[in-house]
């Protein structure tokens, strides 16, 4: 229910339905009142006349007394007040009078006798009769108002209301749904295309537009749907420049170096032993550079995608215990180790070559940063609350890193502060690069600092169903 299209539909046939089920009830309502009245002249206009002029024999025969009696004998039965006038306007038989009784006589006063007269807003009913001696007199029965809702809500939706009023409210509310599910559509349907794209070039398709429907509508959401395009023109070409630009430096500084080590080498055979050590710090910043330059073109490569053309199904397992076990004959030298818990077959669709540099810098790096003769644990299982996903878990017992920049060691080139975990060697770009591939998967990686010490970084990766086979590329 958190979606616009159910929202918009909803909110816009509710709208609807109240409105015309309050126009056929007020029209039933309307016409009910209408026969009501009806039917209360009818039933009550015979009681009228043979009231009023019993009521006027009885005043002359009879006298007050009597014809109070007569009257109060009435009104115990019937849920109506009698009243009878003189020609001077005096109630007869002495009787307190409403105001609205009163400006009834008024505006019969002239009236001529015999013509009944009904009275339907006030519920009253008149009639001016002659009594055996001639004299005038007006006589008026009011009666309990009248109540504003059907006494019978029953009643009232089965006669008044009636099989057509509720098949007209039923037609209106199915006619009103399809109405109303079209509006929904034609007002969502652009944001969900939006939605889309913007969901295609956040996992690095930059080339993702929003659908040409879209920007033909002529409306606001078109004028939104064309600048979320220009939006997406701009930023591919910017990101499209930068790797150039990063993929070209890195290219061209190739070969200065390959003949920089030539250099080298034709250096080493015609210098003397004491240059030989300037020789040999060269040689090293020269393969620092070297090794700078080839993450740098890797980077560029990971982030143009050509790699993923290359997709398999593989097991990750196998590929992440190869990976442990290399960096654990690394390790030796330092007195560490590196030990990989053994898990299930755990197969992904990918490219082997680009995981498997992504999960190496990252077991690298922790064999690097991790303290003299301690062990660096590698773990693979399935995510603890969704089994699509493995979880590579790599955990050094180094010095950690500061909070505040745990979000900050995947940026390229970003080195920790403080000095803390310091690595001259490195260029902080072996994170970045993992980061990178494992998000062109599908994935995560994230990093935190373990309760007992070290840094703990995580990578996770979609996997295939174990009950399915995999699609065929």
């Amino acid at each position: 229910m958190n979606s616009l299209f159910f929202k918009i539909f909803l909110w816009f046939w509710l709208g609807i339905v109240v409105v015309s089920a309050t126009l056929v009830t007020s029209a039933a309502l309307i016409r009910s009142r209408s026969a009501e009245e009806e039917r209360w002249r009818q039933k009550y206009q015979l009681t009228l006349d043979l009231r009023s002029q019993h009521e006027a024999d009885s005043f002359e025969r009879s006298g007050v007394a009597e014809t109070s009696k007569y009257i109060g004998s009435l009104e115990q039965r019937d849920p109506m007040v009698n009243y009878l006038f003189d020609a001077e306007g005096h109630e007869a038989l002495g009787r307190q009078v409403p105001a609205r009784v009163s400006k009834i006589f008024a505006s019969l006063s002239q009236a001529p006798p015999g013509q009944p007269y009904f009275f339907n807003q006030e519920r009253i009913m008149a009639k001016r009769v002659v009594g055996p001696s001639g004299r005038p007199y007006l006589f008026v029965i009011t009666f309990p108002p009248r109540p504003f809702l059907p006494h019978s809500m029953v009643q009232f939706l089965f006669q008044d209301v009636a099989t057509e009023g509720i098949l007209r409210v039923v037609v209106v509310i199915l006619t009103a749904g399809i109405f109303c599910l079209w509006l929904a559509r034609h007002i969502t349907g652009p944001i969900g295309k939006l939605r889309v794209a913007a969901r295609e070039i956040t996992s690095g398709h930059l080339d993702a537009r929003v659908d040409e429907r879209v920007v033909n509508r002529h409306d606001e959401l078109a004028d939104l749907g064309s600048d979320f395009n220009r939006m997406a023109e701009r930023i591919s070409a910017l990101v499209t420049a930068q790797r150039r630009l990063l993929a070209d430096v890195s290219h061209e500084l190739r070969s200065p170096l390959t003949r920089l080590n030539l250099a080298l080498g034709l250096a080493r055979q015609r210098t003397s032993p004491e240059a030989l050590e300037h020789l040999d710090r060269i040689e090293l910043e020269t393969d620092r550079l070297n090794k700078l330059i080839g993450q740098l073109l890797n980077l560029a490569r990971i982030e143009s995608g050509v790699d993923l053309q290359q997709k398999q199904v593989f097991d990750l397992g196998a590929l992440v215990q190869e990976v442990a076990s290399d960096a654990d004959y690394e390790a030796r030298n330092r007195n560490c180790t590196v030990k990989f818990e053994p898990c299930f077959p755990c197969m992904v669709n990918g490219a082997p070559e680009m995981l498997r540099g992504a999960v190496e810098n990252v077991v690298r790096n922790a064999v690097r940063h991790t303290d003299d003769g301690t062990m660096v644990q590698v773990s693979i299982e399935y995510g603890t609350n969704d089994m699509r996903h493995a979880s590579i878990r790599v955990q050094d017992h180094g010095s950690g890193i500061p909070e505040e920049q745990l979000a900050e060691l995947f940026i390229p080139f970003h080195r920790v502060a403080d000095g803390i975990r310091k690595d001259p060697a490195g260029a902080g770009l072996g994170l970045a690069i993992a980061e990178r591939a494992f998000k062109l998967h599908g994935g995560s990686v994230t990093a935190a600092n373990a309760p007992q010490g070290g840094l703990v970084v995580t990578l996770e990766l979609p996997v295939l169903d174990p009950d399915q086979p995999p699609l065929a590329e």
